[in-house]
């Protein structure tokens, strides 16, 4: 399998069991039913009335991971919107308020989904090799007709229903993140199209008067460097058990997409509130369309994410707990690319419940046992957020890309230490 994938365990959670990787939002909405799969809805998403909070969204609705301290839901339906299914629509709530309304209409993440190696058996290697390639050529030839034939109907229905000649523009400080978009008026809300790398089709609707030119909230980006300061460092809470901890870093699950280093990223960049998807974040990250990380370029998404953000970034090759408690103190979390072994993670699993269980429960310091069973150099890659640490203890907390895994999970520092591949620490 590491030999199909040399880059493609770095960020993938690829290696999880199976029982550990939940079903990803587009798997979920695939079998969700609803009045409103396949039904039209785009004038509804369209009525004034609902825009000035007169009527509700149509639909069942579930909450996702908020950017900042705008709420964020997605509709538990695949409805038709200008004439075209939707992926998913979601929604920006901010102070009860409808914000914006996001409808995905191709995702190459979720077409491709992770490499499918299933071969039959008795095959020779290079025929497995050109059996795969078959099989990604035609899925490539699928994607690319649907999503030009699909921008094309876009485009000719968003020009119907605008007052004005659509206008190209761009959203974005850095140009790694730099998003070309074409915006047509409605009245008064702006539908904004994006169109991503033959990956990602996008349309953002939200008043005309409060679109930006930014990733960044305009609730975060008004504020002064030490306004901000003070609202990441808020965040830390402190324990009697001397826990630090960043409180309500948002979860991003992956589901059966191969992203968990662009998940992690993206549950960093909403808590700095980044109005920023794992979806955006592999276009910007020029992936191909093959369910695997060949040919990309994650790591400097995670300094245009903090440039976006205001903040400053630190790569490393290893953990250092007193550069990680630093930037925790000030309520920055920290990403870290590790060794796994899902022997450990089940280890992992046991001590998290047992702390909280029993508040004076301590992880045993490791002795040689403990530290062979730790993975090693040729063990998969995987990335974590750590979100706080305990001193005394020597434990670090971290959080996953998976769902269900809101409460931080604990392990001893001296194990990060042993098996980070890379660390990324934000800093102000």
């Amino acid at each position: 399998m590491r030999s199909l994938l040399p880059f493609l365990g770095v960020l993938y959670g690829f290696v999880l069991p199976a029982g550990a990787i939940p079903n990803q939002i587009g798997g979920f909405l695939a079998r969700a039913e609803s009045p409103l799969n396949d039904t039209e809805i785009g004038d509804q998403l369209l009525d004034p009335a609902l825009w000035s909070g007169e009527r509700k969204l149509p639909g069942n609705w579930l909450a996702e991971a908020p950017i900042g301290t705008v709420a964020a839901s997605y509709l538990a339906a695949r409805p038709r919107v200008f004439g075209v299914t939707a992926v998913i629509v979601q929604a920006r709530h901010r102070t009860d308020r409808l914000d914006s309304l996001a409808i995905t209409f191709a995702d190459a993440g979720s077409y491709f989904g992770y490499l499918d190696e299933k071969l039959p058996p008795g095959l020779s290697r290079r025929e497995r090799e050109a059996e795969l390639q078959r099989r990604l050529t035609g899925k490539q030839r699928e994607f690319n007709n649907f999503f030009r034939d699909t921008t094309t109907t876009l485009k000719d229905a968003l020009r119907d229903r605008a007052d004005t000649r659509p206008r190209e523009g761009q959203i974005g400080k850095t140009r790694t993140l730099r998003a070309e978009v074409i915006d047509y008026r409605k009245d008064e809300l702006l539908l904004r199209l994006i169109v991503g790398g033959e990956r990602l089709l996008r349309v953002i609707i939200q008043p005309a008067e409060s679109a930006t030119r930014e990733w960044l909230d305009p609730g975060r980006s008004g504020l002064s460097d030490r306004e901000l300061g003070q609202v990441y460092e808020a965040r830390v809470t402190r324990t009697r058990t001397g826990d630090v901890q960043i409180d309500d870093l948002p979860v991003v699950p992956q589901g059966y997409k191969p992203y968990c280093g662009l998940n992690t990223l993206t549950m960093a960049a909403r808590y700095f509130g980044l109005h920023l998807d794992e979806d955006w974040l592999a276009v910007a990250g020029k992936f191909q369309n093959t369910g695997s990380a060949a040919g990309s370029q994650i790591p400097r998404l995670y300094l245009a994410v903090a440039r976006e953000a205001g903040l400053d970034l630190h790569k490393s090759n290893d953990f250092s707990v007193s550069e990680a408690r630093n930037s925790l103190d000030r309520g920055l979390p920290v990403v870290v690319w590790r060794r796994f072994s899902a022997e450990r993670n089940r280890v992992h699993s046991q001590q998290t419940i047992q702390s909280a269980r029993n508040p004076g429960f301590r992880i045993p310091q490791p002795d040689t046992a403990t530290r062979s069973s730790w993975p090693g150099e040729k063990a998969p890659l995987h990335a974590s957020v750590v979100v706080g640490y305990n001193a005394e203890r020597r434990e670090v907390l971290f959080l996953e890309s998976w769902a269900g895994m809101d409460t931080p999970r604990r392990m001893r520092a001296e194990e990060l230490s042993a098996t980070a591949y890379l660390t990324f620490y934000f800093k102000r």
